[in-house]
């Protein structure tokens, strides 16, 4: 089956800039999201040591990325009107489908940031590449991602069993939910 592609491009809401990289984004980022251990404890790795690693990450996936539509990127999320970057969305680019994943600094969480972000990505992906789909899975516990995504029009489609190892809650695989939606 033929590999799809799909470019990094800047996106505008209402509210916020979905772009590319920009220096200063590490601050905020490693702060509010990457390097603090509450807003990390849903993820599969663990919080950054310092902003050096924040930034050589989002360099690489929401800046050099953008420039390789074989590669799988990440948009900053920012305030439209402070530029503040509040979080990233990335996306794995697999043959038919991408998989989508998430994260918002812990004081701008439960404001629907994250629903526009999502929202759109959903629509960005729809007018600009060949996916059929988009999948994520979370936490089988993590209210807020699963709010997010069913208030971004994700259908839930099962639970995965043992399916992923978040190392801030612990060393075991965790149960987590498996989501899509069709966009092609």
């Amino acid at each position: 089956m033929k590999t799809r592609k799909v470019l990094a491009s800047p996106i505008k809401t209402d509210r916020l800039n979905l772009r590319k990289f920009q220096t200063g984004d590490e601050n905020s980022l490693f702060t509010e999201y990457f390097g603090d251990w509450e807003a990390s404890k849903y993820l599969q790795r663990m919080p950054h040591k310092n902003i050096s690693q924040t930034k050589n990450m989002l360099e690489n996936w929401c800046g050099v990325n953008w420039e390789d539509p074989d590669k799988n990127f990440a948009w900053i999320v920012s305030d439209k009107k402070t530029d503040l970057a509040l979080g990233i969305v990335l996306l794995f680019n697999k043959e038919n489908c991408g998989e989508i994943h998430f994260g918002l600094g812990k004081k701008f969480q439960g404001q629907g940031f994250m629903q526009e972000a999502l929202k759109a990505v959903i629509t960005y992906l729809k007018n600009n590449s060949t996916l059929e789909r988009i999948e994520t899975f979370c936490d089988a516990e993590h209210s807020r991602s699963q709010n997010a995504l069913i208030k971004s029009g994700f259908t839930q489609t099962g639970i995965l069993k043992n399916w992923a190892r978040f190392p801030l809650i612990g060393e075991d695989t965790r149960d987590c939910i498996h989501y899509y939606i069709e966009i092609n």
